[in-house]
């Protein structure tokens, strides 16, 4: 399902060329790439961004994205070339202002005695690498009240969840009800002593690396608080670094300048933007509903995990994310903006879709093999809609199916189809022999 996805077929064909030509030398494919970059750019947005599903209900334009890899595998390079760097002049341009801010304050509290000054205006961060709880609600309070949203981004995402467990133990106790109401623009009244901290609305977009051990040992057996259904986890390709030895050539200098100030100047437009409301029409709203519908009717069935029902009760709320982002990234200049299309809508599902049944065959423990196994026989059985029978000899005959010797085991083919049934794509024919298997529905939650 992921190798569907294009840069062209995510982005406009003038940032996917350059963001395709940026990611060489990374860790990524289509879907990486453009997620990272998506990531950032939703954390520019103006406070009150917001993508609609119908008058009754909206989202944040906000995203929360984890890059899923080994160590050693690019993850920072990544960070840097598709977080770090199209953002910088947006840092520079708020790190110019408060400069600027703070000169005008003192020249206007010059002969002002110290003591009776007014505080010196405080910055906006539009990246925050590290905070505690009680810095972030001084935070969230400034951007509100200058109409800003923000990006928090960790290298090590492992680091963020060390530092939450920390507080709960030792400080106030606040750091992960905080980060789980941040996803959802929630509401926030904190009573000191002698001071107190309020705000109405949050637009915080949130980035990190983490390595898979990491994450599975972290993982919530049940997830009782969708701390990691919140996050959209993207399990980075497995592969050699396609790195190059050779001098680059003028055009190639110039070349990959451009494509860095396109992705530069798409990070400042879009932060220029007035905060907007991106809505559905009808078609893509029909779409969404009935989608979320079965993802909804597969969540509560009893044998499905209570982790896995939480990430599935959240994927409308991430189809929202995304199709707000990558409309408004199509859409630059536009103003008022057009409704969704369902093409774009169904873009977003895909998406979701891609990345929640990875995590779900990440969480439930199979290999790669078996992985791969499994998605090999579900579309020899599903044939993009006409689904017919299929048994080990046809699949191990069937040209590009098992393609490999070690694919081409019986006891494998038996576990992937248990395992396809198990996660509702289809059924065991009953007293067939050989065992025989039929896909129902397609591959993607």
């Amino acid at each position: 399902m992921r190798d569907t996805f294009t840069f062209r077929g995510l982005l406009p064909e003038k940032l996917a060329d350059a963001l395709e030509l940026i990611q060489e030398p990374l860790p990524t494919d289509p879907l990486s790439a453009v997620g990272t970059l998506l990531c950032g750019y939703s954390g520019l947005l103006k406070l009150g961004s917001l993508c609609a599903s119908d008058h009754r209900y909206a989202v944040p334009i906000n995203l929360f994205w984890g890059n899923v890899g080994i160590s050693g595998i690019a993850k920072t390079p990544t960070k840097k070339a598709l977080i770090d760097e199209p953002a910088a002049e947006v840092r520079l341009l708020h790190k110019r202002n408060h400069e600027l801010a703070v000169e005008r304050h003192r020249q206007e509290f010059a002969s002002t005695p110290k003591k009776d000054r007014p505080r010196e205006p405080r910055p906006c961060f539009p990246h925050m690498t590290g905070y505690s709880p009680e810095s972030m609600d001084i935070q969230l309070m400034l951007h509100e009240e200058n109409g800003l949203g923000m990006l928090v981004l960790r290298d090590e995402l492992s680091g963020l969840l060390q530092g939450l467990e920390q507080d709960a133990k030792r400080g106030g106790g606040n750091g992960e009800a905080q980060l789980l109401e941040l996803f959802g623009s929630e509401p926030s009244t904190t009573i000191r002593v002698e001071s107190y901290r309020s705000y109405e609305r949050t637009h915080v977009s949130l980035y990190g690396n983490i390595q898979p051990e990491i994450l599975q040992q972290r993982i919530d057996k049940r997830d009782p608080t969708g701390k990691w259904a919140r996050f959209l986890w993207n399990h980075l390709p497995f592969g050699i670094l396609e790195l190059d030895y050779r001098d680059p050539t003028p055009e190639q200098l110039v070349e990959y300048s451009r494509a860095k100030q396109v992705l530069a100047d798409y990070a400042l437009r879009l932060h220029g933007r007035a905060a907007a409301r991106v809505e559905l029409s009808q078609a893509a709203r029909k779409l969404l509903i009935e989608w979320f519908n079965d993802h909804q009717n597969t969540a509560l069935l009893k044998s499905t995990p209570a982790v896995v029902t939480s990430m599935l009760m959240k994927t409308s709320a991430h189809a929202l994310r995304l199709v707000g982002i990558l409309h408004l990234v199509h859409n630059l200049e536009v103003d008022p903006l057009p409704p969704v299309d369902p093409d774009r809508m169904r873009l977003a599902m895909d998406i979701v879709d891609c990345l929640t049944t990875e995590m779900r065959f990440f969480y439930e423990g199979a290999d790669d093999l078996q992985t791969d196994v499994v998605k090999r026989v579900h579309a020899a059985s599903w044939r993009d809609g006409d689904p017919r029978v299929v048994t080990y000899q046809l699949c191990r005959n069937t040209k590009g199916v098992l393609t490999t010797p070690a694919m081409r085991n019986a006891g494998l083919f038996l576990s992937a189809i248990e395992q396809l049934v198990e996660m509702g794509y289809g059924e065991i024919i009953p007293d067939a022999s050989p065992a025989s298997f039929k896909a129902t529905k397609a591959l993607g939650l």
